[in-house]
Parts: structure tokens; sequence; C-alpha cells
């Protein structure tokens, strides 16, 4: 479990995947949403996920992800194609790549290796 005062925040990767289509619908428009659920240790009662474990939705998406736990298991794939995607934006940003690669890994141990 990453701790709530070492979680890491970047405004900039946060604006960054707002301005990216949702995962879910395509739609612009999107909040930038911290994964629930999923037993990682990386959300809860007053625990935020640290800003690597972002992807981008649109409201109803968000509120559908927070309503719906079904829906919760399809954020590992968003998040894989998010943070993909940002390790290709950020290429040149050795602290948002290190956050990114961080993520990555700590997903693909706790889900294997998929996409």
């Amino acid at each position: 479990m990453i701790a709530k005062s070492k979680a890491w925040r970047s405004e900039r990767y946060l604006a960054w995947v707002r301005s990216l289509p949702c995962c879910m619908t395509g739609e612009e428009g999107c909040e930038a949403h911290h994964v629930i659920g999923l037993g990682w240790g990386l959300s809860g009662w007053g625990l935020k996920a640290p800003d690597s474990f972002v992807m981008p939705l649109t409201p109803w998406a968000h509120r559908m992800v927070h309503q719906r736990a079904e829906w919760q298991p399809w954020q590992v794939e968003w998040l894989q194609q998010t943070i993909r995607a940002g390790l290709a934006q950020f290429a040149n940003d050795p602290d948002i790549r290190e956050q990114l690669s961080h993520a990555l890994a700590f997903i693909d141990a706790r889900e294997g290796a998929t996409a």
C-alpha cells in the first residue's frame, strides 16, 4: 500500500489526462478519475490513489464506475492505456516517466502483464 502522505501528485499530468478522450465512451470533456476498488490498497476511506493511477472519464462514466462495482475491473485496461500514452507523451520528463513506470509495474505485478 502507498501511504497517503507519499502519494505522488502532478497537476501537469492530471491536466494532460483530462485532455484525453474518455476511456469508456471516447467522448471529450473528461475528468481525471483516480482508480478505486480492485483491492490494490490505493483507495479507500480518506485515501486517494497517486496521480499516476488516473484515467480520463467523462463525468457520466466517472459516476458509473463509482456506482457500479461491476465496471471497476475495466479500470485495469484503462489505466494501462493511459499510462502507456503518458510514457510516450512525457518522454522528456524524468519525474513523470518514473512515476508512470512504477505505476505500470505495480499494475502488472498485481494483474499480470496484459494488453
